[in-house]
């Protein structure tokens, strides 16, 4: 464009530069593919919730325990079992407490929902006696994890877990019970307490046996055991 008389306009005048003046903007350039801020989407792991199990807790009710205590477990069955679909085509779940002599409380075709299997977990009963634990192995397994009591044929595919908590010494010797369950399919988790002796929880715990194997000083920090126990039951496949 040319101004009057041909010749250019003249250019614009500066910015004002006085006292308040809003300073230039300067520009910038638009960063480069490479630059520009990715963001990265994290997919959580289905986890128990897709998996499914023949589930039973074998819970020590011995002396040592206490009734406190025991209502703690209580609690910690309840909790644990909110990890699991739970249903008659799921994961079935199974409670079997101990003492001088094991007892059913429920078999794995009692309970269908996860309220009802909660509810019954709050019911437990506390027993008190000695620590029986190789006698509640081999209960679970020839009484437990049967057809006639709720569990599925090995044929279906359908993982058998138990996870056995203790506070103490057992009364009774847990080896051969524990090869016994093994071979009947069974996945053993061990759960000490207190006293409970690391050699005996590995004698009942599958292998590996620093997977299978957990301890903690008190009930009181029996919960803390929760995560961790669930990211090997449900995060992993079965570890051999």
């Amino acid at each position: 464009m040319v101004g009057d008389g041909g010749l250019p306009p003249p250019p614009p005048p500066p910015p004002p530069q006085g006292p308040g003046a809003a300073p230039p903007v300067a520009k910038t350039a638009a960063p480069a593919a490479s630059e520009r801020s990715s963001f990265v989407i994290f997919v959580p792991t289905p986890g128990c919730k897709n998996v499914h199990y023949d589930l039973a807790f074998i819970l020590d009710t011995s002396s040592s325990v206490g009734k406190e205590n025991f209502e703690k477990i209580r609690k910690w069955v309840a909790n644990m079992v909110e990890s699991f679909d739970v249903g008659a085509e799921k994961t079935r779940v199974a409670v079997v407490r101990y003492s001088d002599r094991p007892t059913l409380e429920f078999n794995l075709g009692r309970h269908k929902t996860l309220a009802e299997v909660q509810r019954a977990a709050g019911n437990i009963r506390y027993i008190g006696g000695n620590t029986m634990t190789g006698d509640a192995i081999s209960y679970t397994t020839q009484n437990i994890f049967v057809e006639r009591n709720g569990a599925r044929a090995r044929a279906k595919g359908i993982q058998r877990v138990a996870i056995l908590v203790t506070d103490g010494r057992s009364q009774d010797y847990v080896l051969e019970p524990s090869k016994e369950a093994a071979k009947a399919g069974i996945r053993m988790f061990a759960v000490g307490i207190g006293e409970a002796l690391k050699v005996e929880l590995e004698e009942i715990a599958a292998e590996p046996k620093n997977a299978h194997v957990f301890h903690v000083a008190d009930f009181n920090a029996i919960d803390k055991l929760r995560g961790r126990l669930r990211r090997r039951l449900c995060e992993s496949k079965r570890l051999k």
